[in-house]
């Protein structure tokens, strides 16, 4: 069953914007589809965690902060980092939320602190230079939002936010452990794998919901040398 017609009509600021194509075509919502983790261990995202004390430092830093992911990427390793869309569409979020696995429940109801109509987004980060992929990413938007605050649909949304010149928060909601082997081959690196989930407020109003899973190469040791 569809979860739209397929024919759909773009209305308002959608038609004719970078986003009118995403805004106008649907993805399906499947537990399979934004890859979650089969998870080890999940928690708050307290930096006191006994789970964390082994974790690596850069891999701390990255679930811990509250910063721009593209900015502190960039950081770490010294060159600009790119994002390569994989999909981007409308999805009905009563779906989107009966499909997501039941041990992520925090995130399906921040989903619903977006209303609709929903769209989510999916990209991986990597170095310019190197193309070494470093992070895959999941974000859903309140699709008359998405235009509005991320202009810019080639570009990561830390980039975005940066050339808007948009005042956000970042509010971690959940840190995961875990593995999925769709992306350990999109990363090309053997999980497990870290993971956060967060909110991206405006004004104190949620912009966005984004869940990150970071590459196992984001360590220390790898990165210096």
């Amino acid at each position: 069953m569809e979860l739209f017609p397929s024919s759909l009509t773009c209305h308002g600021d959608a038609a004719g914007s970078p986003w009118s194509a995403a805004l106008c075509s649907n993805v399906s919502s499947g537990q399979g589809d934004w890859w979650p983790l089969q998870l080890y261990w999940q928690g708050e995202a307290d930096p006191l965690q006994p789970e964390l004390v082994q974790v690596d430092p850069v891999l701390r830093l990255l679930l811990l902060g509250d910063g721009l992911t593209t900015r502190t990427l960039a950081a770490l390793t010294q060159e600009p980092i790119q994002a390569h869309l994989l999909d981007t569409g409308r999805v009905e979020l009563l779906a989107e939320q009966s499909a997501a696995p039941q041990s992520m429940q925090r995130l399906t109801k921040d989903l619903a602190r977006l209303g609709s109509p929903l769209l989510r987004r999916r990209v991986w980060l990597c170095g310019a230079t190197s193309q070494q992929p470093l992070l895959y990413a999941t974000s859903w938007w309140n699709a008359e939002h998405l235009a509005q605050y991320l202009p810019h649909p080639d570009l990561p949304i830390g980039q975005n936010l940066i050339q808007e010149k948009l005042e956000t928060f970042r509010e971690v909601r959940r840190l995961y452990y875990g593995e999925a082997e769709p992306v350990a081959r999109l990363l090309n690196c053997r999980g497990p794998f870290w993971a956060r989930h967060y909110l991206l407020l405006h004004r104190g109003q949620p912009l966005t919901v984004i869940y990150e899973v970071f590459s196992s190469r984001l360590q220390a040791r790898v990165l210096s040398g």
